[in-house]
């Protein structure tokens, strides 16, 4: 048995692992993964996917059968059914798995079982949700990991009673309860939301200076950094890159225009939301969000998944800017020359 912890300051301890490492270094020589959670996210499903479907490419596949508990009965946004629903649909017809929800009961237990020819090696339980995968940390988890043999067949025993009593497979599902879409940037770090009063004086000192800067749909990059090749570590792992990570090139006769930013600034956006960017990379081409990678894609995925014209998983394109209404970001300058304009909006 072994503790834990997050590595969120202040409060940290060094000799103590952190729930990512803990996992990826347990699914490595395992062949078969059994998840129950609580609460799911759109991010923590793809990156799931993405780790699974690296290891089969690899002729390592992992069988995974994963129950989201407390979806069923509180409901799912549009975003995340379709993220379990495309994990769950590659889980199906690479014949791995299934995505499975709780109907009888909301269940807020958070487990996870590794295991090897059909024994169980290893087993994590604690207060950790999928998203923990991530390992963003913008809160505090503790979790237990267990090798006692006794303890982890309980575990695997719970896992197969909850799939067999207590669950339905996600793709079989007719009567799904769909909520509205949470504020898409609540919660992540280094992100604030702006009161209108705030928004409309920042408006009211924009300059003319500004960047209308093209959204590029390169099958591997920009936008679609996901499809992108992930980080593969010395031991084996692979850390995929993150559904809403993006990195916007910004073509060089753009950057090199009198005004153009550098280095770091704090934008605001036309819908509300105040976090920080940064330049960086040969004649200023990378834009992207500076405390979280994934804070910008966030922001431009989660509008056009909002709306309806991208799905979660699937590949932006120029049509899918197009039917969304922007194709560009337009970055203006303030009087502040700290705070940037950010703007996104649909012209439908």
């Amino acid at each position: 048995m072994e503790l834990i912890y997050s590595t969120v300051l202040p409060v940290r301890f060094p000799k103590t692992r952190n729930f990512r490492d803990t996992f990826e270094e347990k699914l490595r020589p395992a062949d078969e993964i059994l998840i129950s959670t609580g609460y799911i996210s759109e991010d923590s499903l793809m990156e799931l996917k993405s780790v699974l479907d690296f290891y089969k490419k690899k002729s390592q596949e992992k069988k995974c059968d994963l129950v989201i508990g407390m979806h069923g009965r509180e409901g799912f946004t549009r975003s995340q059914y379709e993220a379990a629903y495309s994990l769950g649909g590659f889980l199906r017809d690479e014949k791995l798995g299934e995505v499975r929800v709780c109907t009888a009961f909301k269940f807020h237990g958070k487990v996870y079982s590794f295991l090897k020819q059909d024994r169980p090696f290893a087993s994590i339980i604690g207060s950790s949700n999928l998203s923990g995968i991530l390992g963003m940390e913008n809160q505090w988890e503790a979790d237990t990991l267990l090798s006692e043999a006794p303890m982890m067949m309980d575990l695997v025993g719970m896992h197969k009673d909850l799939v067999l009593k207590a669950t339905k497979p996600l793709l079989d599902l007719r009567d799904i309860k769909f909520v509205s879409s949470a504020n898409i940037l609540e919660g992540r770090i280094g992100v604030q939301q702006v009161s209108t009063q705030e928004l409309e004086q920042v408006r009211q000192s924009k300059t003319n200076i500004s960047f209308s800067i093209p959204l590029k749909a390169e099958v591997k990059s920009n936008l679609n950094v996901y499809f992108g090749k992930g980080r593969e570590s010395q031991t084996g792992s692979v850390r995929p890159r993150a559904w809403y990570e993006v990195e916007i090139v910004v073509q060089k006769s753009i950057t090199s225009q009198r005004g153009y930013p550098t280095g770091s600034f704090a934008v605001i956006t036309d819908d509300g939301w105040k976090f920080r960017c940064k330049i960086s990379g040969q004649n200023n081409k990378n834009l992207r969000s500076q405390d979280d990678l994934q804070t910008l894609g966030r922001w431009i995925k989660g509008r056009m998944e909002a709306t309806g014209k991208l799905k979660v998983g699937d590949l932006i394109t120029i049509e899918t800017l197009e039917s969304y209404g922007a194709d560009k970001l337009l970055l203006t300058a303030t009087k502040d020359p700290e705070v940037w304009l950010l703007d996104f909006s649909s012209s439908k």
